[in-house]
């Protein structure tokens, strides 16, 4: 009688979802510093970190551990993020916290399943993996060239991305056709996502509308440069248009 092993776990494995899930929060916090304001939505990109989860995902053992690591990495870019906003003397809020860290929830196991899938998996899979993925920068860049005029230039960016990876990422034309087919329907889906998230934060700046607009205009950092804060300022009466909207 052979007598079973129990499974080690990998320590890369382990490591990196923690390394880059916190090295995004991080770097997302200095992008938005020096990033010019036309581009600047690049760097409060949703697509951008549900592409690390989808990264990560690649790299896992199993569709499971996939999904497992896809949440942590995204729990801990809103972790890294946050901590380093702190650090940097700009407002936190738990609002804002609760929110992005419900979406981690909901779109890490998705995402970092999705990795897994399109590097391993069988069937039709890999190409609707690619096509999710190349969904959500679709549906962020319609939603940045709706509501976001200014930020033309990032959403026009992140349209063509999506095209692109739904093109460059199935193995095969046949997987590229399924692809492209099913980019558009989940691009739709993706639009419902993010209009529920915009749902969450007008409901919040609803709740705080008697209050000051100010901490929500503060520099990310002390040096900020003053086209950060106008982009802040601009963000601020984009929400407040569509606040009064819908009341």
């Amino acid at each position: 009688m052979t007598e079973r092993t129990r499974p080690t776990l990998d320590p890369v494995r382990l490591a990196v979802p923690v390394v880059a899930g916190l090295a995004t929060g991080v770097l997302t916090l200095a992008a938005q510093s020096v990033l010019p304001a036309e581009l600047n939505r690049l760097a409060n990109s949703g697509a951008i970190w549900v592409t690390v989860a989808f990264a990560v995902g690649v790299f896992m053992g199993s569709w499971r551990s996939a999904a497992v690591a896809g949440t942590v990495t995204l729990l801990l870019a809103v972790g890294g993020y946050y901590a380093a906003a702190g650090v940097a003397g700009a407002g936190v809020s738990m609002g804002a916290v609760a929110i992005w860290g419900g979406t981690a929830v909901v779109g890490g196991p998705v995402f970092g399943a999705a990795g897994w899938l399109w590097r391993h998996g069988g069937g039709r899979w890999p190409a609707i993996a690619a096509a999710l993925l190349g969904a959500v920068y679709l549906a962020e860049g319609t939603y940045t060239l709706v509501w976001i005029p200014a930020m033309a230039a990032a959403g026009w960016a992140e349209v063509v991305t999506g095209i692109v990876l739904s093109v460059v990422l199935p193995r095969d034309g046949r997987s590229r056709r399924l692809a492209l087919a099913a980019l558009v329907p989940l691009a739709l889906v993706a639009l419902a996502g993010f209009a529920v998230i915009d749902r969450l934060f007008l409901l919040r700046l609803k709740d705080h509308a008697g209050q000051p607009l100010q901490p929500l205009a503060q520099p990310l950092r002390s040096n900020m440069t003053e086209v950060q804060t106008k982009i802040t300022v601009m963000l601020i009466r984009v929400d407040e248009k569509r606040l009064a909207r819908h009341e």
